[in-house]
């Protein structure tokens, strides 16, 4: 039971990270405050779950858990959470799977950071003050230091490996956001591209709380054929329900599809599920265009569509939407900006070896993401130093336990023994029908933390 309390909470983390509320104003500073109360709950289970005292701290603000089990093997694996939301409580999380490392020997530390909100720039440096104070305790015994990370957690290690090289000795970062800012820029073509496909004009509120009450229902009337401007209409859709899309919204499904990877399997059961399960209004996306375009409570917008040429990216049969789209800029500092900005810019040159993992269905972090990345190093000549996996689901960071641990498995095989694990190339065509099928593992669609996959195309 304690071990399913543990499975719970990094759950409940993913699924937080999956359907969370848009970025706030930068008008006024937070003050956070450690939630001592959670902390001890999470305290409790990990120990439950592994047998095993958890150590505790905190380092400028930020708070702290990790184990150095009975039968440590000389290894540490630090783990870096997740976007939080706006919440002013600070609490810690295990990495994923916890129960296992432990009773393979490995020590692991992780850092609530100092605040919350997308604020990825803090959680390198809290990450790397965790790992510089695990160094000097364990001291010379420690042999092999890891990063891993999930969704802003995934963020947080791909830039932490490039702000301090060689630091860790092999990454993990798992439907993380290596794309950086690029993520933003699809929630920006997602919502101006909806209206222009709606035919809108470029005569609406956007940034403001007028274009989820205002704009957003207008949209929806023009893309569906349901007369309350339902997307998706849920499940029986999957077993042959017609589509509730008009021939625009058709258009506007595919241009998603596009901007968020391209061609795949699973595409459609995502659609379903983030524009119905996941969000049963159908305004995930709207939502995020609805904010004021900050993060992290500091000024400058992020995401913008100025530079974009439509009929380049989405191609031709979007030409029209370069004289038709709602044009947005960000602010040249967040794009620009090196260091720990808020948004951390990613430049694709890691320093140590990097297995990822990202869903294929993911539509809040889409799997862009890794391609992006992977262009990104590969141009560097760093290729050598990349695996990438993908995995056939539709959530966000909706891995299962197995998948989890072959991944942390192979990369520290391939960082201790120089094993290099296999890995599929997700920057070309990815329209292959057995896309994923090499490193998705379901044991139980039911319970597992993959409940959708029953729904999707299966591997032969």
């Amino acid at each position: 039971m304690r071990h399913s309390r543990v499975a719970a909470l990094v759950a409940a983390v993913f699924l937080s990270a999956g359907v969370v509320s848009s970025p706030v104003s930068a008008a006024k500073k937070p003050v956070y405050e450690i939630d001592e109360a959670r902390n001890a709950v999470v305290i409790e289970a990990v120990e439950g779950a592994t047998g095993q005292p958890v150590l505790s701290g905190e380092i400028d603000g930020a708070a702290w858990l990790g184990q150095v089990p009975d039968n440590w093997n000389g290894d540490l694996i630090v783990w870096a959470h997740g976007y939080r939301g706006e919440g002013l409580q600070l609490y810690v999380d295990p990495p994923p799977e916890v129960a296992w490392l432990v009773s393979q020997g490995y020590a692991w530390a992780a850092s609530s950071y100092r605040r919350n909100s997308y604020d990825p720039g803090i959680g390198v440096i809290d990450t790397k003050n965790l790992t510089d104070y695990f160094k000097d305790m364990l001291g010379d015994d420690l042999d092999t230091t890891y990063l891993a990370g999930a969704s802003m957690g995934g963020h947080v290690t791909a830039a932490a490996i490039e702000q301090f090289p060689s630091f860790w000795d092999g990454a993990m970062p798992i439907c993380g956001v290596v794309g950086d800012v690029e993520l933003f820029d699809y929630f920006t073509d997602y919502s101006v591209g909806a209206a222009a496909i709606a035919g809108l004009g470029t005569d609406y509120p956007i940034r403001s709380p007028e274009f989820l009450t205002e704009t957003a229902p207008e949209i929806k009337q023009a893309l569906s054929t349901d007369p309350a401007g339902a997307w998706a209409g849920g499940l029986p859709q999957a077993f042959g329900a017609p589509s509730p899309l008009t021939p625009a919204g058709q258009r506007f499904k595919d241009f998603v599809e596009i901007g968020s990877g391209g061609d795949r399997v699973t595409y459609d059961t995502a659609w379903l599920y983030w524009h119905g399960l996941a969000s049963a209004t159908g305004d995930f996306f709207f939502e995020l265009a609805a904010s004021d375009g900050t993060v992290a409570s500091r000024s400058g917008t992020v995401g913008q569509n100025v530079d974009t040429v439509y009929a380049d990216e989405y191609g031709p049969s979007y030409a029209d939407l370069d004289a038709s789209v709602l044009r947005l800029s960000a602010a040249n500092r967040v794009r620009k900006s090196q260091g720990m900005q808020p948004t951390v810019l990613i430049n694709g040159t890691p320093s140590v070896p990097v297995l990822s993992m990202h869903t294929t269905g993911d539509l809040f972090v889409p799997i862009e993401m890794e391609q992006i990345y992977a262009q990104e190093v590969q141009a560097n000549g760093l290729g050598d130093l990349l695996v990438q996996r993908a995995i056939r689901d539709v959530g966000h960071c909706s891995f299962t336990g197995p998948e989890i641990q072959q991944g942390f498995s192979d990369l520290f095989a391939w960082v201790e023994d120089g094993v290099k694990p296999a890995g599929e190339d997700l920057v070309n065509d990815i329209s292959s029908p057995t896309l994923g099928c090499d490193f998705t593992v379901t044991t139980n669609p039911l319970s597992d933390g993959s409940r959708l996959r029953f729904l999707l195309e299966p591997c032969s």
